[in-house]
């Protein structure tokens, strides 16, 4: 199985002005990321906004990015609440050269059981023999991956990790700690550098659509053996900023200003209003984090 480590970023989805995916945005976005020092990227996942794309447009996004993803590896998000879809869309993922899944649970559907959770992991372990990574984001799916799910599933070679992006910490170093055959990655900026340390694979944020560097930075000064924490501090102070406005759009934003196409989220996702695109930029040049110029 691929050895997945290092800084992943979780890409945006441009669309234009008819709602259409702009397919060349996307492959110039990912000479961006791997040029900037990314070692790989999610297609189709939460920073892709997949929940607003239908199966069809998620395919053509994922074998769109088969094509142009370089040197970095590829991890296809393909979950959805329909195990059908799932399935297919996972195979779809294998088919055109994926180099990995990542399967979200069948979001919505928070009082299902953890049987029914692991029956449906199952089906699609079965149906493929790509290497899968378990979503952990229970603040957005409602169901979080738990012990005896990761567990039922470990006798799958290809089970190939945990993303965890449930923003707690404790959660990231329990998987670090029990798991030690698997590939962790965190999702939280905040806690990057101390999970790391700890042992995890890498790092997947939407920073890198944006500012890279601030993540890329940080990583290769751990991987240097350098004193990695005012890297830390810098990412953690965007992504206080962050917080304030819709990361999506905010995205979309600083790529136009770095000469990317204007481009826009879809319902119900917006963009931001000239007054936000202003104190973000006012917020982040007082920072010191703006290097967009």
């Amino acid at each position: 199985m691929t050895e997945f480590k290092g800084v992943v970023a979780a890409i945006l989805t441009p669309f234009d002005d008819e709602d259409r995916i702009d397919f060349e945005y996307v492959k110039r976005l990912l000479r961006f990321v791997e040029d900037e020092g990314c070692n790989g990227f999610v297609v189709s996942g939460t920073n892709g906004e997949f929940p607003s794309m239908s199966v069809e447009e998620r395919m053509v996004l994922i074998e769109t990015c088969a094509s142009h993803k370089g040197r970095m590896f590829m991890v296809a998000g393909t979950g959805c609440s329909n195990l059908r879809e799932t399935i297919e869309l996972t195979k779809f993922a294998e088919s055109v050269g994926a180099d990995a899944a990542m399967v979200v649970p069948p979001y919505f559907f928070f009082y299902a059981s953890e049987f029914g959770i692991v029956e449906y992991y199952k089906r699609v372990f079965d149906a493929v023999s790509l290497p899968i990574f378990l979503y952990n984001i229970p603040q957005c799916s409602g169901i979080r991956i738990t012990d005896a799910v990761v567990e039922a599933l470990a006798c799958y070679p290809h089970l190939a990790g945990v993303k965890d992006s449930s923003g707690d910490l404790g959660s990231t170093l329990h998987y670090i700690t029990a798991y030690p055959k698997l590939q962790i990655f965190v999702g939280d900026d905040h806690h990057c550098l101390t999970a790391l340390a700890a042992g995890a694979a890498g790092h997947v944020s939407g920073m890198p659509n944006a500012f890279p560097r601030l993540v890329t930075e940080l990583y290769a000064a751990f991987v240097e053996g350098r004193d990695a924490w005012p890297y830390q501090m810098r990412l953690s102070m965007a992504r206080h900023i962050y917080s304030a406005f819709p990361e999506f759009a905010v995205n979309k934003f600083v790529l136009s200003r770095r000469g990317f196409p204007v481009r826009h989220c879809r319902l119900p996702l917006v963009d931001l209003t000239e007054t936000q695109k202003l104190e973000f930029e006012k917020l982040m040049r007082a920072a010191g984090l703006w290097d967009v110029d």
